[in-house]
């Protein structure tokens, strides 16, 4: 089971026991200690054994100069930090930027939320207090797996498709939509209307 939640039990300094192969994703994992419990995490790119992490829930007036591997809210972090595994809620875990290889990056901060580009170049709104992991996601090369053989990627469930269902050729041409709106997870009080209206 990994914990996608790093502030899940305390602040402070974890030590990283081993970076391995994790047979249900794209990433690696780590195995990190701190304190008298363990627990699996996604590993960042250049994690090795022996590293100590840190977690902390404080935003201070000054951005800190996070390594790679801690985890801070993203109002305590630069502008234009390299990010992953970032929460959509404060508390809720990682849920956005976990896959092998990618990363967001941190854009900009207003009035108690950052806007963060995810690795598709679409922008997302949050709390500041969203927590993420600075750096990029482990096993960069995944993408340049080369899979050889229809057999291999029945091995990964992945189904051929039927013969009812036909890819279109060039004919079809090529839409080129704008990107959409900017998601916004963060959700302002609404101001109530004035009696008698």
């Amino acid at each position: 089971m990994i914990d996608f939640q790093r502030l899940r039990y305390q602040e402070g300094s974890e030590k990283v026991v081993s970076v391995r192969y994790d047979p249900c994703r794209s990433a690696d994992i780590a195995l990190v200690a701190g304190g008298n419990r363990k627990r699996w995490i996604i590993a960042t790119e250049n994690m090795q054994p022996g590293d100590i992490i840190r977690n902390s829930a404080h935003i201070g007036r000054m951005a800190v100069s996070a390594k790679e591997g801690d985890a801070y809210p993203l109002g305590a972090l630069p502008v234009g930090t390299l990010i992953c595994n970032l929460e959509s809620h404060p508390g809720k875990g990682a849920q956005y930027i976990r896959a092998a290889g990618t990363c967001g990056v941190l854009l900009r901060k207003v009035n108690g939320t950052a806007i963060v580009q995810l690795p598709s170049k679409r922008q997302m709104q949050v709390l500041e207090t969203c927590v993420a992991t600075v750096g990029r996601v482990s096993n960069v090369d995944h993408n340049k797996r080369v899979i050889g053989k229809a057999g291999r990627n029945r091995w990964l469930g992945k189904r051929p498709h039927t013969g009812l269902w036909h890819r279109k050729g060039g004919w079809a041409g090529r839409k080129i939509r704008p990107l959409p709106p900017l998601k916004s997870y963060v959700h302002l009080p609404r101001v109530a209307a004035p009696p008698g209206q």
